[in-house]
């Protein structure tokens, strides 16, 4: 399958560490998703866990032309209150909610195929900034491709290629296929996902979050098996990053889910 660049290789070894798995499933239209998200970008580099991040969607039915963020405004005031406390000072929260609320069936259904290009990782802050940064209405599959374009072909310099014989970049690929998922083209115009491979994946994904109680984002699942909802998954992703003893998350005041964007 075609990857937007050079991944290194991950194939077993003998002289190879297992490294301990995490398992974290998230909402892009969840503040303290954002902020789990920003916790794994920050783990992967250290090498010390392996991360499988799995999008789903908290509120499934929210309108595909966006929810008013103001009909919910106490919600989402007192989740964004919260999550500036939790933030770790590396962080950055959210300040705002978007004025339209997205329904994240494009955006979750553009990542269970990125992870088939190997390409989740650069794809999952991408769509959380499209968000919670840019204030980006994504609902429809049409706003979604772009995000995923930038990742997968991004701008470069037409310049070097003047003077040049050499095809341009992504256009000497004998896959017709290669450009048509670079160009975004990895969902439908109605936002699912494009391959069964795809669907599959995010349906998977789905049944496994609902399987767990309470239906919090995020929950992150810990080597051992043990499901951390909440303000408990944000406060031992704090722990392997800090390996201090010494820090403490906030203890929040109400249970800590996305209702923000509605209920699962």
């Amino acid at each position: 399958m075609w990857r937007s660049h050079p991944q290194p290789w991950r194939g077993t070894s003998s002289l190879a560490t297992v490294m301990p798995r995490l398992i974290v499933y998230g909402d892009f239209n969840c503040p303290y998703s954002y902020l789990a998200s920003q916790r794994v970008d920050a783990l992967l580099p250290l090498g010390r866990v392996e991360v499988d991040w799995r999008a789903v969607e908290h509120a499934p039915g929210l309108s595909m032309t966006g929810t008013p963020a103001s009909a919910n405004r106490e919600t989402w005031n007192r989740e964004l209150a919260e999550v500036s406390v939790f933030a770790l000072p590396t962080e950055q929260p959210p300040v705002a909610a978007p004025r339209l609320i997205s329904n994240t069936l494009a955006a979750t259904s553009a990542y269970t195929e990125a992870v088939s290009d190997g390409v989740q990782d650069e794809l999952r802050p991408a769509l959380f900034e499209a968000i919670w940064v840019r204030q980006r209405h994504i609902s429809s599959a049409y706003d979604v491709r772009p995000i995923i374009t930038s990742v997968t072909y991004p701008r470069y310099s037409i310049l070097p290629y003047l003077s040049s014989e050499l095809p341009l970049p992504g256009l000497g690929d004998p896959d017709p296929m290669h450009m048509i998922r670079a160009l975004g083209g990895t969902i439908a115009p109605n936002g699912i996902a494009v391959t069964t491979t795809g669907w599959c994946r995010g349906r998977r994904w789905r049944q496994e979050w609902l399987a767990l109680a309470p239906h919090v984002v995020p929950t992150v699942i810990d080597p051992t098996g043990a499901a951390l909802p909440g303000v408990r998954g944000l406060a031992y992703l704090a722990r392997l990053l800090t390996e201090s003893t010494t820090h403490r998350t906030p203890t929040a005041t109400v249970q800590p889910a996305c209702e923000g964007g509605g209920k699962a």
